[in-house]
Formats: structure tokens, C-alpha cells, sequence
């Protein structure tokens, strides 16, 4: 039993993690590129003609679902809290590896988004170990 919460963990950790950025992507394009629904070839010229504020939202954005998953992983795991998050941060890297190596995304944008997921599911699973250390949620 306690291998399948685990596993539902880090189902649990990625699946809102995706939802939060696929809805972070939406936002960001509405706001920023002003255009509601758009065919998948186009989107690779937009990519390259976005402005920079675009990016720079969408780090903040990809920074939070991969500390969202990361908190949620390590909430719903029994032990090893920091790993199943890291596992969880892990997951999100390599999805979002073949997402930037296959669209037109600014270098150095591609630089600083991938060791993102790393830390900030690492810094999830963190704070949900200092919370229940301090006997602030069960």
C-alpha cells in the first residue's frame, strides 16, 4: 500500500504541475501576444517574436508549478519527502527538455528554465518537511 501512495504522489505533484503551467501559458499569451487561440505552426513564429517580459512571466510561472509539485509530492508521500519531490522535479526536466528543444525558445531562456524544476520541487519538498517538523499540518 505504501508503494502505491508513492506513486499517486508523484502522479499527484506532476499532473497539477502540468495543469499550472498549461494555464500559466494561456495567461501569459493573452496578455502578452493578445491572441486567444492560435494553430500549432504559428505558434513557433510567435515564440520567436514574443517580447522579452513574455519570457520572463513564464519563469516565474514554470518556478511556481515546479514548487506547487513539488509540495504536493512531498505531502502526499509516507517517507523520503525530498526525494519523491526531487523525483517529481525530475519528471517535469525532462517534459520540458523535449518542450524547449523543439520550439524557437530565446537561449537563454532555455538555459535558465531546465535546473529550475530541480531546485524549486527540491525547495517544495523542503518546506513541507520544516511544516510537519514544526507540527504545522499532519
Amino acid at each position: 500500500m505504501l508503494c502505491y501512495r508513492n506513486i499517486f504522489s508523484i502522479f499527484i505533484g506532476v499532473t497539477i504541475s502540468i495543469i499550472e503551467i498549461l494555464y500559466a501559458i494561456k495567461f501569459v499569451k493573452k496578455r502578452f501576444l493578445k491572441i486567444q487561440s492560435i494553430p500549432l505552426k504559428k505558434f513557433k513564429y510567435l515564440l520567436i517574436k514574443a517580447p522579452t517580459e513574455f519570457f520572463v512571466v513564464l519563469i516565474f510561472f514554470y518556478a511556481f508549478s515546479a514548487l506547487l509539485g513539488g509540495l504536493m509530492a512531498a505531502f502526499f508521500s509516507k517517507n523520503a519527502k525530498k526525494a519523491y519531490a526531487i523525483l517529481t522535479g525530475f519528471i517535469l526536466f525532462f517534459i520540458t527538455l523535449f518542450h524547449v528543444f523543439f520550439y524557437p525558445f530565446p537561449f537563454w531562456f532555455k538555459i535558465i528554465i531546465l535546473p529550475i524544476f530541480f531546485s524549486f520541487s527540491y525547495i517544495g519538498g523542503n518546506l513541507v518537511e520544516f511544516l510537519q517538523k514544526k507540527k504545522w499540518i499532519n
